[in-house]
């Protein structure tokens, strides 16, 4: 037995690990600000446009932020006659992977804008977001909490 009972859920799936569940939604920041933002009325407008002074570039956020929350919403939702649900789930380390990529290519045109100018607010994203897409890359845990229990 390679992970103990604790961590499997009443289902008899693996529970997803928190580096996994920080990484996603590290990568819905744009929800993370645009929930924020909604929540604070006086001053809502004014955290969009220091974070996003472009709104475009929050639609677009909030775009690629849809594939982790939605990960995020249907681990929970796994249950052993929810077959479409554990589909899905089982796709999740490409469709993460693929997010990763868009999010990286995203961050590199922002560099891009500045013209090459170092920003420590896209500096760090980038490392954020090669290190979690190493992670996912390599993480034997990752594989197996996402993948359907063969049923017995």
């Amino acid at each position: 037995m390679r992970y103990s009972l604790e961590q499997y859920d009443k289902h008899g799936f693996l529970k997803s690990p928190k580096w996994l569940w920080l990484g996603w939604l590290f990568m819905a920041k744009a929800w993370v600000v645009f929930v924020v933002a909604g929540a604070s009325r006086e001053s809502g407008s004014k955290i969009l446009n220091i974070v996003y002074p472009d709104h475009s570039m929050l639609y677009l956020g909030l775009a690629m932020g849809i594939p982790s929350i939605a990960l995020m919403w249907l681990v929970s939702l796994r249950s052993p006659d929810r077959h479409w649900v554990n589909r899905i789930v089982s796709w999740g380390k490409a469709i993460t992977l693929l997010t990763v990529i868009s999010q990286f290519g995203q961050t590199l045109y922002h560099v891009y804008l500045e013209h090459g100018a170092f920003s420590w607010a896209n500096g760090s994203t980038m490392v954020a977001l090669l290190w979690f897409g190493i992670y996912v890359l390599q993480s034997k845990s990752v594989s197996d909490s996402l993948k359907t229990p063969a049923s017995t």
